[in-house]
């Protein structure tokens, strides 16, 4: 087909009547567009509704509580990590403790052997001070005389591991009190004490004489009694507290 500006065309009755109607109606629509847009914007915002509010409010608890059980895991794990880094602290400060007890039970029974060595130590005593500081030795003798009866004195050389001395009753400042508070009833008197504590007594009599072997050797074995008994305790001490 050629269109040109001889062409004709023809219009039936029905066809125009069928475009005018097609034109109407698009019209019609567009004007009920254009009034429903209008109304639309007369209207107000629409609230937010419940199941919307539902859903937003459940979403933001359970990102808290996601957000909650993270925050639970890495404090878990933080405290994991402490307490094996505890763990590994004892178990170095345990092998360093033991290995420093033994050294110091070591040195501390060295001690207590070098002090079981013989100690010679003689001397007389001087004033009533001095027989009151007895009682902080661990182990004294003293040998209570009378001047008039000094040869008949022992010779307490041979001890050790013990303190001696000699003390006379005619001394001016502590005889009198010595013989009143140790009970002196004959001259020599040989008495033994533990921190004070009378242990061992050995007296002349009307003799005025001592057996001087028979008497060292028992003095000696009550010291050796002494002795047993300070390794002991200090052994337990040891043992216990390192």
């Amino acid at each position: 087909m050629e269109v040109s500006k001889d062409s004709k065309f023809t219009l039936s009755l029905e066809t125009g009547v069928s475009i005018l109607v097609t034109v109407g109606m698009v019209i019609g629509m567009w004007f009920t567009l254009q009034a429903d847009i209008q109304e639309a914007k007369e209207l107000p915002e629409p609230e937010v509704g419940r199941t919307e509010y539902d859903l937003k409010d459940q979403m933001i608890r359970n990102t808290i509580i996601e957000t909650q059980k993270d925050v639970g895991e890495m404090k878990e794990e933080q405290k994991e990590m402490r307490t094996d880094v505890k763990n590994i602290e004892r178990m170095m400060m345990q092998k360093w403790g033991i290995e420093m007890r033994c050294l110091y039970g070591i040195a501390y029974l060295v001690g207590i052997c070098l002090s079981l060595s013989p100690l010679y130590s003689q001397s007389s005593l001087k004033d009533l001070q001095q027989v009151q500081l007895l009682s902080q030795d661990e182990c004294i003798v003293v040998q209570v005389n009378a001047d008039w009866n000094y040869s008949a004195s022992l010779d307490l050389g041979k001890l050790k591991n013990c303190k001696w001395f000699n003390a006379s009753i005619d001394n001016k400042e502590y005889g009198a009190i010595l013989a009143s508070e140790w009970k002196i009833a004959s001259v020599p008197t040989i008495i033994m004490f533990e921190y004070g504590k009378e242990i061992k007594r050995f007296e002349a009599g009307l003799s005025f004489n001592l057996n001087e072997e028979k008497i060292i050797r028992k003095i000696n074995e009550e010291i050796d009694e002494i002795m047993l008994r300070r390794f002991q305790w200090e052994t337990y001490y040891v043992a216990y507290y390192y």
